[in-house]
């Protein structure tokens, strides 16, 4: 799904953050409210790559983390569910245990440059 496509999200080209504003192993979130309809996603960051996705477990619909910016089992290779312990690919999102085991969260397409965030 593209940033822009979101109600009340980002426009395309729009600047998300910076590389440099996350930390390693952590993720900057984001809420966005059009109406009734409120969407929440989040940016990665793993070394100098980026990944983001909404925060939302395809089992329950429920936020994937219980801390701001923690969206990782302890040892940090995978997305973990903190309501039911589902874990995620960080690079593509599928979940590869728990409850919703062969299906996968929602990618939100963004784009790096020059350590820019851009909304896509």
């Amino acid at each position: 799904m593209k940033a822009s496509e979101i109600i009340g999200g980002p426009k395309a080209g729009e600047i998300m953050g910076h590389l440099c504003d996350i930390e390693e192993g952590s993720a900057k979130e984001f809420t966005y409210r059009a109406g009734p309809d409120l969407r929440a996603i989040f940016i990665y960051r793993k070394g100098e790559e980026v990944f983001s996705y909404e925060n939302s477990c395809p089992h329950a619909y429920l936020p994937l983390n219980m801390k701001a910016g923690l969206f990782t089992e302890k040892s940090g290779k995978y997305f973990m569910c903190h309501n039911h312990g589902a874990l995620f690919d960080i690079k593509t999102g599928k979940c590869l245990a728990g409850p919703c085991n062969g299906q996968s969260l929602t990618k939100i397409d963004i784009e790096l440059k020059n350590g820019t965030i851009f909304a896509r």
